[in-house]
């Protein structure tokens, strides 16, 4: 895989962009946000706690700026798997796919998924961290879709990869690393 190929999306899936190369620090405050919805959802009665929530939020921002900024955190991803997706990213894994199922037409995913390609030592590692979370491995064409029943689960996952980040940075970077910030610039000046 190149930079040229992470970087335009190298699957179509529903619009999915590249996270590029986030830090650990961004998923760091990504998982510290999506901490606190999913404990509000929790507490919740509707049929889908994260949109009421969400919905609340919104709702007490006036202009939408507060909230927009908020939402910045997710990266454009599904609260439930916008953590797992930045873990991922910053483990240096090749994400394409996130949803995080739901109530609406909005989701396409019957469950909360993440798609990503690893290199094989990340495999290892991930596939470890996947059965401590309670999340699932499908694989197809070389793609992994790591799947579980919640967005908790998920969550969880992503939190583990945080936890196992000096084992993630001792591994060599995969080589479509080298590069992919300027192929990202460039299909962003595009």
């Amino acid at each position: 895989m190149t930079a040229e190929q992470v970087a335009s999306g190298f699957t179509d899936h529903h619009g999915y962009e590249s996270l590029g190369l986030p830090s650990w620090q961004d998923v760091a405050e990504c998982l510290s946000a999506e901490t606190e919805i999913l404990a509000q959802a929790r507490q919740s009665s509707a049929p889908d706690g994260i949109k009421e929530v969400l919905d609340a939020i919104d709702d007490e921002d006036g202009d939408g700026v507060e909230f927009a900024e908020f939402m910045a955190a997710f990266y454009g991803n599904d609260v439930g798997v916008a953590g797992l997706s930045l873990a991922l990213s910053a483990a240096r894994g090749a994400t394409f796919y996130s949803c995080s199922s739901g109530l609406d037409s909005h989701h396409h995913a019957e469950y909360p998924m993440v798609g990503v390609v690893p290199d094989a030592q990340r495999a290892c590692l991930l596939a470890e961290l996947a059965e401590r979370a309670g999340c699932g491995i499908g694989q197809q064409w070389g793609r992994w879709y790591l799947y579980a029943e919640s967005v908790s689960a998920t969550h969880a996952l992503g939190q583990l990869i945080l936890e196992q980040r000096d084992a993630f940075d001792a591994l060599p970077e995969p080589k479509w690393v080298d590069g992919l910030v300027e192929q990202l610039e460039r299909i962003n000046d595009y």
